[in-house]
């Protein structure tokens, strides 16, 4: 009998299919971990990259930037030693807003001055057209008590002296009118607006636009508190005109006019809360006569 050989054929074809089937997923497998090894030798490679990015370009950039940030700090903190108190900054901001009040007080005066002078032209007869006189291109522009002493200065000296009082000839009725108002002005003067009265108003104004918008620190105690002794070195930036001494050791032994004035001495480190509450009272009760004066107009024309 002979053996069939188709069975061993079989046997062999199958036995080639099963060792290619075990083979590739091998192959795969090889395929896969060469791939996953290729993608951590990029990650190592990108980590690596952007380690030395890190080290070389941010790192010395964040050391400038904190550099930077400490020196602003520094920088801060010295000027802090500029400031003064939060309640000098309230007081500056009172003194600019009186300030404001003594400009609304002299524009009332000057105004009513140039309708009662026209008032008074139209009554003597010198004046038939008041409407047409009180026109804009006819008011003269005084705003202010000085401006009004030097426009009669001009005006009126002119005409007392028989010349011109301006390079345009005025007429009849303009020159009726100024002399109404130097007559006012004068017996103004004579009751109310005294030499001692301009005297002590223009010292007010001076006192409050020198600690209001006028104010800026000219002089720095260096000092501190470690000393307290009467003489005290005081340092003040180059480009800052101004003293260099700051008065307030000696401002137990200061005038109330001294102190008042002193907005160009006193440095920002002395200007405490004491300190201001004295200047705003000595505001308010040296200057009592002016202000009075002023409520007096400003209130007659806000009623």
């Amino acid at each position: 009998m002979s053996a069939a050989p188709a069975p061993a054929l079989w046997s062999t074809a199958e036995e080639a299919f099963l060792m290619e089937r075990r083979q590739r997923p091998a192959e795969q497998l090889w395929e896969q971990t060469c791939g996953l090894v290729s993608e951590g030798d990029g990650l190592l490679w990108k980590a690596f990259s952007l380690r030395r990015c890190i080290e070389t370009d941010l790192m010395p950039r964040q050391e400038k930037a904190e550099c930077a940030l400490r020196h602003g700090r520094r920088q801060l903190v010295e000027l802090q030693r500029f400031l003064p108190s939060v309640a000098f900054l309230h007081f500056r901001q009172k003194c600019a807003a009186w300030y404001d009040l003594l400009q609304l007080f002299e524009e009332l005066v000057v105004h009513g001055l140039l309708k009662d002078a026209v008032d008074c032209a139209l009554r003597s007869g010198e004046l038939t057209e008041p409407s047409r006189w009180r026109k804009s291109n006819q008011w003269p522009a005084i705003s202010n008590l000085l401006q009004l002493q030097l426009h009669l200065c001009c005006t009126v000296g002119g005409i007392i002296a028989g010349g011109e009082a301006s390079p345009n000839r005025m007429n009849g009725e303009t020159r009726a009118v100024f002399r109404h108002l130097a007559a006012l002005w004068a017996d103004r003067q004579a009751r109310l607006f005294t030499g001692d009265f301009l005297d002590c108003y223009y010292t007010l104004r001076d006192v409050l636009h020198g600690w209001g918008s006028g104010w800026c620190s000219r002089v720095l105690c260096v000092d501190g508190e470690e000393d307290s002794s009467s003489s005290v070195s005081c340092r003040v930036p180059q480009s800052v005109p101004g003293p260099r001494i700051c008065s307030f050791p000696a401002w137990d032994s200061l005038s109330a006019v001294d102190r008042l004035t002193s907005y160009s001495t006193v440095c920002p480190h002395h200007l405490t809360e004491d300190v201001v509450q004295c200047l705003e009272t000595l505001v308010v009760t040296h200057f009592a006569d002016v202000w009075r004066s002023i409520e007096l107009v400003v209130g007659s024309a806000s009623t």
